[in-house]
């Protein structure tokens, strides 16, 4: 059997050697990196989005090395495994935990306002679908990491649990299948369960229309194994069956401003990253949203990619809704204070997936 199974490796290789041959001979630059920069925001989207477009047989030859790996029995491709018609990303051992530190940055921030502050740590699908990884691949589970990071919090920080809503609907649409974030659906459960913390009237799913906004996305998890048969993800967004309140968005990022309307950015669907239609994803130092609710609480968001797609159900209670986040706040160089008045705001809310929170080393720009 292994005989058989390295000789379908070494054909896979050499068709792979010339397809690759292929693409680079007969396809041709179509679009500059410039312009793909230009689009995209960000260097790192905008070479991905550079290769796809000017080398098309990339994915192509990508896509049947992984098929033909999976045929012999592989699921792993690099941090990224290939189960049950799911990818997920998890993190193993091998990368610094910064959870304890972290969570000493946010108490820290908590002693110098006076605002109620709570935090929200999500699990990943790696949390919630841990039962379909190997077992070999940590020695401690997410619940167990959150709940230590909980155990660490000051006493004026309020936790907010998200696992288990999320875990106990797992076997509904909560989390992308090819993209290493939750889904709509995902993000209105622990918006349900952080409002009966922040104090909340919870505005139920009969009040919203559900839209699919994309029905053929295709995340980073996908461009890192490229899995035939594995069944393309929707993006949906709930609108209010009402007006809503929303009346501006602004962003902030050096001297780079946008201002916008909506929480909704369609003009992302165009593009690679479909859910940075979401408030643009992480693009932005600062976003400040203005509803037209009066006499609303105000509300500080200290930032992970989690927090784009559930601040739209934010959107109906708060008078003001900022979004910092502290990474693109360490990258330009700035601090919360200098950013924001943090007393402005009546309740302040830490949102991070736990992943990105416990790898993170830019918290310090929160004190």
């Amino acid at each position: 059997m292994k005989k058989f199974s390295d000789i379908i490796t070494v054909a896979a290789f050499f068709t792979i050697l010339i397809m690759f041959a292929v693409s680079t001979l007969f396809f041709q630059k179509t679009v500059s990196f410039s312009q793909t920069k230009e689009r995209e925001g960000n260097v790192k989207e905008a070479a991905s989005e550079y290769v796809d477009r000017n080398f098309p047989m990339n994915k192509n030859w990508r896509s049947l090395y992984t098929n033909v790996m999976v045929f012999t029995g592989r699921s792993r491709f690099g941090d990224t495994y290939y189960t049950n018609g799911r990818l997920i990303k998890h993190l193993g051992r091998k990368h610094k935990d910064n959870t304890i530190e972290n969570v000493a940055y946010v108490n820290e921030m908590a002693a110098n306002t006076d605002s109620q502050i709570f935090m929200m740590l999500a699990p990943t699908a790696a949390g919630v679908y841990s039962a379909d990884l190997p077992d070999f691949l940590s020695e401690k589970s997410q619940r167990e990491t959150i709940n230590d990071a909980y155990m660490q919090l000051d006493k004026r920080i309020a936790s907010i649990d998200a696992f288990y809503p999320l875990y106990s609907a797992r076997d509904e649409y909560v989390f992308y299948r090819t993209e290493n974030l939750w889904t709509s659906f995902g993000a209105y459960y622990a918006y349900t369960e952080s409002t009966r913390q922040l104090g909340l009237q919870t505005v139920t799913l009969e009040n919203y229309d559900q839209e699919y906004a994309a029905s053929d996305f295709y995340g980073s998890l996908y461009d890192t194994a490229m899995v035939g048969g594995i069944k393309s993800d929707r993006i949906n967004i709930f609108r209010s069956k009402y007006q809503s309140p929303v009346k501006k968005v602004e962003m902030f990022n050096g001297d780079e401003t946008k201002e916008a309307e909506s929480v909704y950015f369609r003009s992302a669907l165009k593009n690679n990253k479909k859910t940075d239609i979401f408030l643009l994803g992480d693009r932005y130092v600062k976003t400040d949203i203005y509803t037209d609710i009066e006499n609303a609480p105000k509300l500080l968001i200290i930032k992970g990619s989690f927090a784009n797609t559930i601040v739209p159900f934010y959107t109906a209670h708060y008078s003001k809704i900022t979004m910092v986040d502290p990474k693109k706040l360490s990258e330009s160089g700035l601090t919360l204070s200098e950013t924001v008045d943090l007393d402005e705001y009546d309740q302040i809310l830490v949102l991070f997936d736990i992943d990105s929170f416990s790898q993170a080393g830019y918290f310090k720009s929160l004190t």
